[in-house]
């Protein structure tokens, strides 16, 4: 059968909007059926995970409870009977205003470009500069989270193993003999938190005499630390305390709504607000809005205060309709 070629402005649509026609990470079955249509195959890829295929496009879920929890949306861009050319692509991007970066290649014959914003990734081969694949949330990242690291995993475990140990004070002053030029600082700060996160005690371990307490303080300083050093915005950060339980869930919520940098009145949506160079600032405000209620979200069950869950469940009213 003969593949699709979009044209031009269906590639950089995604890029710029994180979504295919609308449809994006966040979009269950059922709204990314009315979005683009029943022509799909669907498969099982695994234990509750489901893969649908609208020929170049793919959307991935995994169950959650009664529902679907996105996964990611891919466009196979090899598939394509015309190749796209990623320099085509970059350039068009450009002038468009919303450019993308390249970050390290992956050591078998691809470079790798993301878009920060709209979270989407560009795998192109090395030597044809085909497009091979776009897909969002980008799998991997620039800087520091994108590059290998140049310490030893069991080097990063000895340190946060020490520094889990210390108070408060003692903590601080062994940060300030820390690497500080900018980018070492980033990358060092990564490297202690990825640390962290696989040693960090699950969450029920609590209830078998666990100190997962020190843990979760040692988790918040070193994301306060990389947040400080640039390796991760404040919507990042709070997404990475709810995904890793290092709050109560009535905390947690309250960070979420309060890291939102926009209120409900005034934050963009899709229909007041084109996608151009001029309201990038309102359009992230809106990406981080969105990110940022999933999270609290996922939360919800186990929330307390009322208030909290009446303003979390407003903005959850208003994900699909946000960037």
């Amino acid at each position: 059968m003969r593949q699709l070629s979009p044209g031009m402005a269906f590639f950089t649509d995604l890029v710029v909007t994180g979504a295919v026609r609308g449809a994006d990470a966040t979009s269950t079955p059922a709204e990314v059926t009315g979005l683009l249509g029943d022509g799909f195959v669907e498969s099982w890829t695994g234990p509750g995970q489901l893969l649908r295929c609208y020929e170049l496009v793919e959307v991935a879920w995994e169950r959650e409870g009664d529902g679907w929890r996105g996964l990611y949306v891919t466009v196979q861009a090899h598939r394509l009977d015309v190749p796209l050319s990623v320099d085509a692509l970059a350039a068009d991007l450009e002038r468009a205003g919303f450019p993308l970066v390249e970050v390290a290649p992956d050591g078998v014959g691809c470079r790798r470009f993301v878009r920060a914003d709209s979270r989407v990734a560009v795998l192109a081969d090395e030597e044809s500069g085909q497009v091979l694949a776009m897909t969002v949330p980008a799998w991997f990242a620039r800087g520091p989270r994108g590059e290998p690291s140049p310490w030893s995993r069991e080097a990063g475990r000895d340190r946060v193993r020490h520094l889990v140990g210390l108070g408060a004070a003692e903590r601080e002053d062994w940060a300030r003999r820390q690497p500080d030029e900018a980018d070492e600082a980033a990358r060092w700060w990564w490297f202690l938190w990825v640390a962290c996160r696989q040693l960090l005690p699950d969450e029920g371990e609590r209830r078998f005499g666990h100190d997962r307490s020190a843990w979760e303080a040692l988790a918040l300083w070193l994301l306060g630390a990389c947040e400080a050093a640039g390796v991760l915005d404040r919507t990042e950060t709070v997404c990475e305390i709810v995904r890793y339980g290092l709050l109560e869930p009535d905390a947690a919520v309250r960070a979420c709504l309060d890291a939102i940098p926009v209120s409900r009145a005034d934050v963009a949506t899709r229909e007041s607000t084109p996608y151009a160079r001029e309201n990038l600032a309102a359009v992230n405000a809106s990406r981080a809005a969105k990110r940022l209620s999933l999270a609290a979200g996922e939360l919800l069950p186990r929330v307390g205060d009322p208030a909290l869950r009446a303003e979390v469940e407003a903005w959850l009213e208003l994900r699909t309709r946000l960037m």
